[in-house]
């Protein structure tokens, strides 16, 4: 259900874009993200993770600045900026010897602490492409091509690296988990 509502500013800013240009999907972009995170709020008891938190500073900010200064170029920036945060975030974690992937998933997945270093490292590395991507697309194509990659392009990119992860981590599921699975699958 999370991830569900997490796709409705998306689909808000594309419908929107699409059809009265970027500023109104930018204003359509920020008026459901603010919906969707007062719901989640509402739901984790008054509280939102730091994820949630730095989607929803940035995403205010960039909106705002965009409807503000009737300048598309800021909300261009947003998804190159938050993929770039999470990256530098996830590389200083590994830097400073806590990975942010072991505390999030050590109940999920047993690895070595190199394992957690090099899994930390490789979603860092995920988040840089998608900056990359993000940057090219909002910077060196047309509006529409730029917005069809925002809404839908980065799905492909995303499922291929799941799918790289799921391979390398199937045999490092923790045996509670996976009795978990099993047992699931039998209902």
């Amino acid at each position: 259900m999370s991830g569900l509502l997490d796709l409705l500013p998306l689909l808000a800013f594309f419908y929107f874009s699409k059809q009265q240009g970027v500023l109104a999907g930018a204003a359509a972009l920020l008026i459901t993200t603010l919906v969707v995170y007062v719901v989640h709020f509402a739901r984790q008891k008054g509280k939102l993770n730091k994820q949630q938190w730095v989607t929803l500073i940035l995403t205010v900010g960039f909106c705002g600045l965009s409807l503000i200064f009737h300048d598309e170029a800021f909300l261009k920036w947003k998804s190159t900026v938050i993929n770039s945060v999470f990256a530098v975030a996830l590389i200083i974690s590994v830097a400073i010897g806590k990975p942010l992937l072991e505390l999030a998933m050590k109940n999920v997945f047993r690895l070595t602490q190199s394992g957690w270093n090099r899994l930390t490292l490789a979603w860092a590395g995920y988040f840089l492409l998608m900056a990359g991507l993000q940057y090219y697309f909002a910077f060196f194509t047309n509006n529409d091509t730029w917005i069809n990659f925002k809404s839908w392009g980065w799905i492909p990119v995303m499922l291929v690296f799941l799918i790289g992860q799921f391979v390398f981590l199937k045999n490092h599921l923790n045996p509670d988990m996976q009795q978990q699975i099993n047992d699931k699958g039998k209902n």
